[in-house]
């Protein structure tokens, strides 16, 4: 993809960008479009009369600003302050989107984008090629992983302007599909640089990060979101683990996914569940109707055992994944405290591209519990990791704040419970040396340092061997450190970097390179061998019986 991959474990308390979890968050129907008739508003006076309002107010007052006012004014910012203060008063996933916004949220549920297809790091001024997309127009052009991307012409432009190494080269590997662009490229160990022209083109980004056996019978899927693409990528994925590899149990990774679309996890829940007319979920709101989802008794697979695991970044259709397999008691969910949104919003498209998201509803899981955190403080609802981690969720199972003490039973009757998100079965402490600031800075490098790490060493071994028994240098934290502080040109503080932090940064590293020289697969091998949460759900496999049953 054309942006530097965010895949780290290490950073799930980081505060994730508000926006972002709003972009990708549960969709419930078709994107509506305002009617064409006379908008009217009515509201009630403090005496119980009621007035209407009709369309053009926010116009005539800007006009007045633009004809009437002391200094020159902004008027586009004007309209979009005044768009912005109308949801103040409402809940904060109902939003208004600009064009630009507009078009990065539907790439997201979309699954795709029109570029060159690669992923790359910014090293300096230049763009530095990590990886390429099978098929797309930079590996069919030749491009190759090390490349340094120094300039981008578009060449359906006559005006075009070129840059290097701002971010109008980087907007310039996008573009309308079909269209033409010529790179400059440096390539290590040549002198001259290459021209290459390319044809853009349809990009598509898989939700499904990677699939692969933890043992001979347990399958590991990890999901990002829930797009247009999930269930067939998600079938692939599971006709793979089965038919080739005898896959009984699953390990559903929904770490860090912000959800999507609702009727993709739907469509996930009925390969899970073999039974027929088994509710899933169920929406209520003032102005809809009420919508309840059914599972269709038509899995592919007979799957055994599920493990869903879960963090403080899975949202929305993530924890209507794991709301229907808890309530019904059909798996495990393992982890930490979901993220707690229960909104179901709908897209009501405007005239210039941008947009507006309402939420028009609240989902229930199976047993009728609404998930959805309280927002009336919206500050501390922005700021919600960083409550959880000062409050000490992350590091112990006693201060985990249930918000709605209401009990509700699953199909086996334990008690759950609702509001603030979904509560594992079992909960995994995050280790709080990991929260240490000097250690995430050092880890924010590890990308470029491994980048550089691959060019000045060669790697003649295939992947099972690099992942199984390529051992770093000793030294290799301290060359982090070095590399960290020359590249941020900052000065080396008195730290201590403990053994856990060194063995997390060796682990990363590793892992990083193992991505470079292999892909995703070699990444999340790696990564995962050192999970604790993944650790804590192999062995939860073996208490599984036990574990969802009354206790």
């Amino acid at each position: 993809m054309d942006k530097e991959s965010p895949k780290n474990k290490l950073n799930v308390w980081l505060p994730f960008l508000f926006s972002i979890m709003m972009l990708g968050g549960m969709v419930v129907g078709s994107k509506l479009q305002p009617s064409s008739q006379q908008t009217k508003i009515v509201f009630e006076n403090s005496n119980g009369a009621t007035n209407t309002v009709g369309q053009g107010r926010v116009e005539e007052l800007i006009r007045y600003i633009q004809a009437k006012y002391v200094d020159t004014v902004n008027t586009n910012q004007l309209v979009e302050t005044a768009i912005t203060s109308l949801f103040k008063d409402l809940d904060p996933h109902s939003v208004y989107m600009s064009a630009e916004q507009v078009k990065k949220a539907n790439e997201q549920l979309d699954g795709s984008f029109v570029g060159i297809g690669i992923e790359y790091i910014l090293l300096g001024d230049t763009i530095a090629v990590l990886n390429l997309i099978d098929g797309g127009p930079a590996e069919k052009a030749g491009l190759k992983k090390g490349d340094r991307i120094l300039d981008a012409i578009n060449l359906d432009s006559e005006n075009d302007i070129s840059e290097s190494g701002d971010k109008e080269l980087i907007k310039r590997l996008r573009g309308v599909n079909r269209s033409k662009v010529e790179l400059s490229v440096k390539r290590p160990g040549e002198e001259e640089l290459l021209k290459m022209e390319l044809t853009r083109s349809k990009i598509v980004v898989s939700s499904v990060d990677v699939h692969y056996m933890l043992n001979d019978d347990t399958g590991y899927i990890k999901l990002n979101k829930f797009s247009a693409n999930t269930i067939s990528e998600f079938m692939t994925a599971l006709n793979d683990l089965v038919e080739n590899h005898n896959m009984k149990n699953l390990m559903f990774d929904l770490r860090g996914n912000g959800g999507g679309y609702l009727h993709e996890a739907i469509k996930i829940l009925n390969q899970i569940f073999s039974e027929k007319d088994q509710k899933l979920v169920y929406t209520i709101g003032k102005n809809v109707k009420k919508e309840e989802f059914f599972t269709t008794g038509r899995n592919v697979f007979d799957i055994g055992k599920v493990c869903v695991l879960i963090d403080e970044s899975s949202a929305s259709a993530s924890e209507i994944v794991a709301g229907a397999i808890q309530d019904w008691d059909r798996g495990l969910i393992i982890g930490r405290r979901s993220y707690g949104k229960g909104l179901v919003q709908e897209q009501y498209d405007l005239k210039d591209g941008s947009a507006l998201r309402l939420t028009v509803a609240r989902y229930y899981t199976p047993a009728g519990r609404l998930i959805q955190r309280d927002y009336e403080e919206k500050e501390d609802y922005d700021n919600y990791l960083e409550k959880r981690i000062d409050s000490g969720e992350f590091t112990n199972l006693n201060q985990v704040e249930i918000s709605d003490t209401s009990k509700f039973y699953t199909a086996n009757g334990r008690e759950v419970y609702a509001g603030g998100g979904i509560t594992p079965d079992v909960y995994v402490p995050y280790d709080s040396t990991l929260l240490n600031q000097y250690f995430l800075e050092l880890n924010g490098s590890i990308t470029k340092f491994a980048f550089q790490f691959v060019e000045g060493n060669d790697f003649d071994m295939v992947e099972s061997n690099f992942i199984e028994e390529y051992k770093l240098d000793e030294n290799i934290i301290e060359n982090l450190v070095d590399f960290h502080h020359a590249s941020n040109l900052s000065v080396k503080p008195d730290a201590i970097i403990n053994e856990t932090i060194q063995d997390e940064l060796r682990n990363a590293i590793k892992a990083k390179i193992g991505k470079q020289l292999y892909g995703d697969l070699a990444f999340y091998k790696i990564l995962n061998s050192d999970d604790p949460v993944l650790v804590e759900a192999m062995n939860a496999q073996k208490s599984y019986n036990q574990l969802t049953q009354s206790q």
